[in-house]
């Protein structure tokens, strides 16, 4: 109990207006680590300045032991909470590809949309998961399509695998997808994702 008391407290420190405070805070539940999971993940729920942000940064930081609860509090918590979660996942990276790889096989539209979320979040770290992507561009989903193509778009030529499934995707029904497809086209930019983009303006 006093363990978690600490926890708290620290947590509390995140909101203080002394910068040396909160940066003292920070590093001490990463030193906590796997204990501190728990309310860590509960603070990405708070509206008070920018603790989500602070707490998502040292769930990142605590790394792969932060994935699994982070993944079971996202099939279950409201949109906002499960927005911060994922962006927490994408922060994570690598790490987190497998869960997020597993959790788009799931029937829940609303949880592989915010799979789908934490890719388009993960930046470079997202190229691991190019078979992933590519498979999520086929989703019965608008919006698991729409960020696929987007987390694509971030990975630029290191993309250029997907860019076959990416000129299939030109003709999805959603046209908000199309226009993220193009876009990955654009960003990719190999010769054949150009042709496809020039032919598509004609």
């Amino acid at each position: 109990m006093e363990d978690e008391r600490t926890i708290a407290d620290l947590i509390d420190d995140l909101s203080d207006m002394d910068d040396d405070v909160r940066e003292a805070a920070k590093k001490d539940l990463v030193a906590i680590g796997e204990p501190a999971i728990p309310q860590l993940i509960e603070a990405l729920s708070e509206n008070l300045w920018d603790v989500p942000d602070q707490a998502a940064d040292i769930l990142a930081e605590i790394g792969e032991p932060a994935v699994s609860p982070l993944m079971e509090k996202l099939a279950i918590v409201g949109r906002y909470h499960a927005l911060c979660i994922s962006d927490t996942l994408g922060r994570i990276g690598t790490p987190a590809i497998p869960a997020l790889g597993e959790a788009l096989q799931d029937l829940d539209e609303q949880f592989r949309e915010y799979a789908i979320r934490a890719f388009s979040n993960m930046g470079c770290a997202a190229v691991d998961a190019i078979p992933i992507l590519i498979q999520a561009l086929s989703d019965p989903e608008d919006e698991v399509r729409t960020y696929s193509a987007y987390a694509l778009a971030n990975l630029e030529s290191a993309a250029k695998d997907a860019v076959p499934a990416l000129i299939a995707a030109l003709e999805d029904d959603s046209e908000r997808v199309q226009q993220h497809v193009a876009y990955a086209l654009d960003k990719i930019g190999t010769p054949e994702a150009k042709q496809a983009l020039m032919a598509l303006h004609r």
